[in-house]
């Protein structure tokens, strides 16, 4: 029986094995699960929505956008916002519009107060209110911004 290890897919691995006998379908398989045991244990390091944004209308029939961000980076963030562009059906941008996440609090030495930071690994949920109505947006694209302090600053 095989362990599956880092280096069992180098070249060299590979020749000595199929000299040893080791049939090419057995080599074939032990390459495609270590290739999808690589891919999914690769975290990526970013800061993203996680699961889908849902779309909902109030009761005026404005379009609204929920959802959870994720930070995957290795330090907190400050200040996330999520910032949505509307499309209409000519393909011409009719609102920009931000929403802050509900993060955790973080005050800094000036006592200026950042209510929507995300420590390292942690989720924030975000609920952004456009002026537009459902039906004149055919198409939205988002951006997510955020600042980085890796000590506090004396002033923001």
């Amino acid at each position: 029986m095989f362990i599956l290890k880092t280096n069992l897919l180098s070249s060299a691995n590979i020749i000595k094995m199929f000299k040893k006998g080791i049939p090419f379908f057995i080599l074939f398989v032990i390459i495609l699960c270590s290739e999808r045991i690589t891919a999914n244990n690769k975290v990526k390091v970013d800061v993203r929505v996680e699961g889908d944004i849902v779309e909902k209308t109030d009761f005026f029939g404005r379009r609204i956008y929920e959802g959870k961000i994720i930070n995957n980076l290795n330090k907190r963030i400050d200040y996330v916002f999520i910032e949505f562009t509307l499309f209409n059906d000519k393909n011409e941008i009719i609102e920009k519009v931000k929403s802050y996440v509900s993060g955790i609090t973080q005050t800094f030495k000036d006592s200026t107060i950042s209510a929507s930071s995300i420590e390292q690994g942690e989720t924030a949920n975000f609920k952004c209110f456009t002026s537009m109505m459902a039906e004149s947006i055919i198409k939205y694209k988002y951006d997510i911004k955020w600042k980085v302090f890796h000590k506090l600053p004396d002033k923001y």
